[in-house]
């Protein structure tokens, strides 16, 4: 079901504050312009999930074509009953690898039987709790969560700090010569608590729209 309101903060806060605490940040919001984060609010928890599993490892334009074909094959409605239904050998005609086909079918099955609880309950769980609770499906990791809380949960605070397009931008964006660890660039991003998810952006932003 779509979400009235997506995410859990004003955006138009979240880029004030970013503006006060940070002047190099301040700097690229001015370079990328006008920009909203997309929502995945349409979505429902597992549909984002399997998507975000997709396009593991993957660039945008194969996870695409993968994803587009999975549609196809679920006539859109990619739903644990439905991905159990084409089953290992169709999942990988469409495009999947071995192992994210043990990752979806895990994710499936724990949902059906009810280890993983409903899109509310989800909803409603702190960070904390969620990513407790999906790291525990094969395959899903830290930044697949922190996809899921960015993009269809609209959280605030999300920093991904091991993505490497977060990375990169950060790099870009702050004139070093190399990309910081997770570690340091988690160090660096406490400046923009509580809205690192919006920080998040202008650091992907960096890498793909703006001349340096």
């Amino acid at each position: 079901m779509l979400r009235q309101n997506p995410f859990c903060y004003s955006f138009t806060e979240a880029q004030k504050h970013l503006r006060k605490v940070d002047k190099t940040m301040a700097s690229l919001m001015r370079r990328v312009g006008k920009t909203a984060i997309r929502s995945e609010a349409e979505l429902t928890i597992y549909e984002s999930l399997v998507r975000a599993i997709v396009y593991q490892m993957l660039s945008t334009k194969s996870a695409a074509a993968i994803h587009s074909r999975l549609l196809d094959a679920c006539d859109d409605d990619v739903s644990p009953a439905r991905i159990v239904e084409l089953g290992e050998g169709r999942l990988r005609e469409i495009g999947f690898s071995r192992a994210k086909v043990a990752s979806v079918m895990d994710l499936s099955q724990k949902i059906r039987t009810g280890a993983i609880p409903a899109d509310q309950e989800l909803t409603d769980a702190s960070d904390e709790d969620l990513i407790r609770c999906l790291t525990d499906v094969k395959g899903i990791g830290l930044w697949t969560v922190e996809m899921l809380m960015v993009f269809n949960l609209g959280r605030a605070d999300v920093l991904p700090a091991t993505d490497l397009g977060i990375r990169k931008g950060h790099m870009m964006a702050y004139g070093l010569e190399e990309m910081l660890s997770a570690r340091e660039l988690l160090k660096a991003g406490e400046i923009w608590r509580p809205y690192r998810t919006v920080a998040s952006w202008y650091l992907w932003r960096a890498t793909d729209s703006v001349r340096w």
